[in-house]
């Protein structure tokens, strides 16, 4: 996906920017410490000249001890100098880093689930991680290596030029234009190379977490030889998108290497005749030989900044593809708040709502669900039941018409609000890998050990079975279904909503813990508004209404207590 507006005004590099605003006076630490070893490095070749042409052909001790001792002093200063900035450079990255990557994660949180939907989770890995460590790194890395590498070469450009001005002269062109133009002609190749390592990379990510997630479909089908195979090939893919990258890289490497030794064999081979005819000292040889190497290291360094804007250009394509889906309408637009005492009475006023054109889910649709009442929604799967709660929710938002509670437009009132008051419980509740006490309390940090026991014991959880640091969540879960449910209803009775909506809640339970569920919400929730959706209902529980929800819009099978429905 080509960039949509010029790389420099690009979001990410604004943010960078920003954090390193915030960082100047540390950057600009790094940027002088690094010129400091820069000019220590620099003047190796300089004393050895000194120490040869001054000191020792001219019998001169002192200027030879000195010398000497600056040669072994000099490197010594610039160790102490780079540990130094290794760690003001971590903290400068880190600050970067995190940074970025705190923005482009609240943008995710305000995403909807049908984008999550559409998207791979490994694909999304792959951009938070590696595309935006992509980012920082040229953020961090490139302005200091190019100072570095610009200062670098000028300064041996000088130190040559007070040595011998031809001898210069020769060294640059041997060793400048050859790899600037072969990093030049690269260019396309580098880009290309790095944008198909990222999508197998991605593609291989993905495989990991789907293969992860049905492993015991994997198990169940005898899959495993299978699932090995297809990782295999991908394997191969990634290889041959590595080996590709990777070429280009020893290509630019070679070039610069090629340069190098031209350098090399004209300082030998002009230095050697010049000193033949008396023209050089054997000192300037020996610092032409010296400096001839490090005019390599700043050429390299800004090369390696070329192909680093190349591969930046690849991870702000693929980030901009997270930041260009759109989040929710909300905060910005909100002008309404909901009432302190919130009744829990639902309305919708002729909403539609599809996720494709021409197929609603929802079509002119109205409904009216009483403050207080225990209503029944049912229809079939795939028939928008659980996209009504996401729309309570604010997930989603009508195409057309208004939904109100308490006669407050929802589209009007701030998302936290809106969820602070509304619940919903999950066929699949979700949970954190931690414990049953650290699950409770993300939606009440607060509540205290006494409180979380009584709550669990009140949606009978026993304390044998599951205790306040029973671990739950991910892959390891000791809890059966029905005290993940149990344990969902704990954490909504915790969150002390207005409104919940049970989606799906016990379509996997049996009926007689659908009875003991039903009854427990029906307790706890006493003179709340609960919305129970499902495709079917086996309990014999009293109902205030029930809907049928068909074609996109709401029917009314009873407006007064129900007891069964087939």
């Amino acid at each position: 996906m080509p960039l949509s507006s010029p790389l420099w005004r690009h979001p990410i590099l604004r943010w960078g920017w920003l954090l390193l605003a915030a960082r100047q006076r540390l950057a600009l630490r790094v940027i002088g410490l690094s010129f400091v070893a820069s000019l220590l490095a620099l003047l190796q070749p300089w004393l050895s000249k000194v120490l040869v042409d001054d000191g020792a052909l001219t019998g001169d001790l002192k200027v030879l001890a000195i010398s000497a001792g600056l040669m072994l002093l000099a490197p010594l200063l610039g160790l102490a100098v780079e540990s130094v900035t290794r760690f003001d450079y971590l903290q400068l990255s880190s600050h970067v880093l995190f940074g970025l990557r705190e923005r482009v994660f609240e943008h995710l949180q305000t995403l909807s689930p049908v984008y999550y939907s559409r998207v791979g989770f490994g694909d999304l890995i792959s951009r938070f991680d590696g595309d935006l460590a992509e980012v920082q790194r040229f953020l961090v890395d490139g302005p200091l290596a190019l100072f570095n590498g610009v200062f670098s070469l000028l300064a041996v450009v000088i130190l040559m030029g007070f040595l011998n001005i031809p001898m210069m002269m020769l060294v640059l062109l041997a060793m400048l234009p050859l790899p600037l133009l072969h990093g030049f002609k690269k260019r396309g190749q580098v880009e290309s190379s790095a944008r198909e390592a990222r999508r197998q990379s991605t593609r291989l990510s993905n495989f990991f977490l789907d293969s992860l997630r049905a492993v015991k479909l994997i198990q169940s089908a005898n899959g495993e030889e299978v699932r090995m195979t297809a990782l295999r090939e991908r394997h191969g893919d990634y290889y041959q998108a590595l080996k590709t990258a990777k070429q280009t890289s020893f290509s630019l490497a070679a070039g610069q290497r090629v340069a190098g030794l031209a350098g090399t064999a004209l300082v030998f081979g002009c230095g050697g005749y010049l000193l033949s005819r008396g023209q050089i000292t054997m000192g300037v040889l020996i610092a032409f030989v010296g400096y001839s190497a490090r005019v390599a290291g700043p050429v390299f360094t800004l090369m390696g900044v070329l192909a680093g804007w190349q591969r930046l250009r690849v991870s702000l394509e693929r980030l901009s593809e997270v930041l260009d889906a759109e989040p929710p309408l909300q905060a910005s637009k909100a002008l309404a708040c909901l009432p302190v005492v919130l009744r829990g009475e639902i309305a919708l006023d002729d909403v539609s709502f599809a996720y494709e054109q021409e197929k609603p889910v929802l079509h002119q649709a109205s409904l009216h669900i009483p403050a207080g009442s225990k209503v029944l929604l049912i229809g079939p799967s795939g028939g928008g039941k659980s996209t009504l709660a996401d729309l309570l929710l604010g997930h989603l938002h009508p195409d057309h018409g208004n939904i109100f509670i308490d006669e407050v437009a929802i589209a009007q009132v701030p998302a936290a609000e809106l969820r602070r008051r509304v619940a919903v419980v999950d066929q699949e509740p979700v949970f954190f890998p931690g414990t049953v006490a650290e699950n409770l309390r993300f939606v009440q940090q607060q509540a205290k050990d006494m409180e979380l026991l009584e709550l669990l014991q009140s949606v009978g959880l026993e304390a044998a079975e599951v205790h306040l640091q029973t671990l739950v969540g991910g892959i390891g879960t000791a809890l059966s279904r029905g005290q993940r449910l149990r344990l969902a209803l704990a954490r909504a009775i915790l969150q002390n909503p207005s409104i919940l909506i049970l989606d799906e809640t016990t379509s996997a339970v049996d009926p007689e813990m659908e009875c003991q569920l039903l009854a427990l919400v029906y307790r706890r929730f006493s003179g709340r508004t609960c919305l129970f959706i499902t495709h079917h209902v086996r309990s014999t529980q009293a109902w205030d209404l029930i809907f049928r929800l068909n074609h996109g819009a709401f029917e009314v099978l009873s407006g007064a207590v129900a007891t069964h429905v087939g």
